[in-house]
């Protein structure tokens, strides 16, 4: 009895009976070369077939190793059970990693597929290649490699998962690894497609080509499937919230932890998805905004280069974006500092979205500088007093912030001027002199001096972390740099403002890293306080208690599926801490209303009202130890919320 072979490629069945007669000859003669029988001779025993039947079942897959005369080429056989991709595979590895970091050229590469029927019906693959070998030294690299690249092989020939790990731990070329992460979002689409639709494909191929080659070299083929598939889910969820109310800012935050592979090193990364909807028309959410957030909470990391995408929907209503941060040597992000960015992140960013605005100019009013020439002189009456200012804002470019002075001073004998002042010191400020003039005289010897000069400042210096403009720092600036030139001066409109300041700083120290995570919005809180005086007067301690209760409330807010009325309070020997959550504008109309019907006197009720996360906040602390009076006003927030 022969064996049986048969043709399993169905373009041999377009061939002539010559050509079909030349491939099974070629597949013989392979046969001959690889096996230890002859499928030339017939065989008398039908053990022999069974024989045959069990070297194929526990030896496939069969390499066959051999050298072409006396040249540097080698020929290797390599017969397998049928694999998709496994001739791609085999040609890979041959031509790639045989010899390590060097492409070697084939000479011949043959493929066919064959089955032995009269044994199994199992479709079985040959290949065959030969290789040229420039040199001695990779003829020993070879047979060194051999055993390894052995088992390597008969791995990746039996299973698609050990030949993409190999081809990716060995560095696949980016055209196939594109290949493969094709494949991947392929099966998502049968295995689950009621989440997967096939506009997969076009975010996919967004992804693809936005990313450098760096990138999907560095990484494997499961990882970047991965980042295409969770940022299509974002898209998908976030427009699935949007449709069910699109005035609210949603942000949807998934983490991936990954190895990078960079010259034979891994170092260890964290990928952080985000996915966020716009409000506004100029808004703006980019690689700084994302970076300066997580470094907000773990200050120590940094950016991994040309990690950052970032991709909009039309209409500029979606965005999604994703960046890697790495720490300090390349170690393991820990479960604790995950959890840091997942509990934080989402309200922090929300609050952070930029919101482009165009310069300001505002003209001048000479009219408004000659009044406020002459209040200043007013104020000099002796020949010891020190200089007084008026700092008011000028305008604003898309580099400088302007701030317009005016200084009077008493010019003693010796003084410099202010030309010579402004040289001899180091700031990064810059100023113009506009006019310098003698408005006034005392004791009938010394002069009064009006200068009118502009300063500029590095708007980028001034920025929040919402990148808008912090002017009231950028005045402060001002006010050092003239302390530097006078010594001392008197701001002259700045009294409340330097009380302020003075307080604001209180809280910012006394709320510590709180303060610190969420430094936007203390600002806008403290800011928001009415009566404004009153930041200066009351305690630190009950602006933070009241700060606490409006973090709590918004964090309590974003877990909500329905908007309900509904306050928080606080109550204590003497004050009563409210936060309400505004809805509806006429519930805030009738809370304010209820309020000013009591008649408390103006020191012993502070309030505020802002917006955080497209929500408005209403924020009370009655600071009265009659518990009477402490009902009523409780019971008035109650009765303006009530749905009754």
């Amino acid at each position: 009895m022969k064996l049986k072979l048969e043709l399993k490629n169905n373009s041999f069945s377009s061939l002539d009976e010559e050509h079909q007669t030349s491939h099974m000859n070629s597949l013989k003669a392979l046969l001959k070369k690889a096996l230890p029988y002859s499928f030339h001779e017939r065989t008398n025993e039908k053990e022999d077939l069974k024989k045959t039947q069990v070297y194929l079942n526990e030896n496939l897959p069969i390499i066959k190793w051999s050298k072409i005369n006396e040249t540097n080429s080698i020929c290797i056989i390599l017969i397998s059970k049928h694999r998709k991709n496994g001739v791609n595979f085999f040609y890979d590895m041959v031509s790639r990693w045989l010899v390590f970091q060097k492409n070697l050229n084939v000479d011949l590469f043959y493929s066919i597929d064959f089955s032995i029927s009269n044994i199994h019906n199992d479709k079985l693959t040959l290949m065959q290649a030969v290789i040229s070998v420039e040199s001695q030294k990779d003829l020993d690299s070879i047979e060194k490699n051999k055993k390894t690249f052995e088992t390597e092989l008969r791995l990746g020939i039996l299973s698609d998962f050990h030949a993409n790990r190999i081809t990716e731990f060995k560095g696949l070329s980016n055209d196939r690894k594109t290949a493969m992460v094709q494949e991947k979002i392929g099966s998502l689409i049968q295995k689950k497609p009621n989440q997967f639709g096939k506009n997969i494909f076009s975010e996919m191929q967004q992804f693809l080509i936005m990313s450098r080659d760096e990138f999907k070299s560095q990484r494997d083929y499961h990882h970047i499937s991965r980042i295409i598939s969770i940022l299509y889910m974002i898209r998908k969820l976030l427009k699935q919230k949007i449709e069910v109310n699109s005035d609210k800012r949603y942000l949807i935050l998934k983490f991936l932890k990954t190895k990078l592979k960079a010259q034979s090193q891994e170092k260890s990364v964290l990928g952080v998805l985000v996915g966020i909807n716009f409000l506004k028309e100029h808004e703006v959410f980019e690689e700084k905004h994302l970076l300066n957030a997580i470094k907000n909470f773990l200050p120590y990391v940094e950016i991994v280069e040309n990690s950052f995408f970032i991709d909009k929907a039309s209409k500029n209503e979606i965005q999604t974006c994703y960046i890697e941060v790495q720490k300090p040597n390349g170690i393991d992000f820990v479960n604790e500092e995950i959890s840091v960015l997942k509990d934080e992140l989402p309200t922090y960013l929300k609050g952070n979205v930029e919101q482009l605005i165009h310069p300001v100019f505002m003209p001048r009013n000479e009219e408004e500088i000659v009044k406020n020439m002459l209040v200043l002189s007013q104020q000099l009456k002796y020949v010891h007093d020190i200089p007084q200012v008026i700092i008011s804002f000028d305008k604003q470019t898309h580099t400088d912030l302007s701030f317009n002075v005016i200084l009077l001073r008493v010019l003693r004998l010796q003084d410099p001027s202010l030309k010579d002042l402004i040289s001899k010191i180091k700031s990064k400020n810059r100023f113009i002199i506009d006019k310098v003039k003698k408005v006034g005289i005392i004791r009938r010897k010394y002069l009064k001096e009006a200068n009118v000069f502009r300063v500029l400042l590095e708007s980028s210096d001034y920025l929040r972390s919402d990148h808008s403009l912090d002017i009231n720092r950028a005045r402060l600036s001002v006010v050092e740099d003239l302390n530097m030139l006078f010594g001392e001066v008197r701001d002259y409109m700045g009294g409340m403002i330097y009380k302020q300041n003075e307080a604001y700083k209180s809280l910012q120290a006394i709320l510590g890293q709180i303060g610190k995570h969420y430094d936007n919005l203390v600002e806008k809180f403290f800011y928001a306080i009415t009566p404004g005086e009153m930041t200066a007067i009351v305690k630190p301690d009950i602006l933070k208690n009241l700060f606490l209760m409006l973090i709590n409330a918004i964090k309590r807010e974003e877990t909500r599926i329905k908007k309900i009325s509904d306050f928080l309070f606080k109550q204590e020997i003497n004050k009563l801490y409210i936060m309400v959550p505004i809805y509806d504008q006429n519930v805030k109309k009738k809370i304010k209303d209820k309020i000013d019907n009591l008649n408390v006197l103006s020191f012993e009720l502070i309030s505020f009202s802002l917006t955080a996360h497209d929500i408005e906040y209403l924020g009370y602390v009655f600071m009265n130890d009659d518990k009477t009076q402490q009902k009523i006003f409780l019971d008035s927030i109650q009765k303006s919320i009530s749905r009754k």
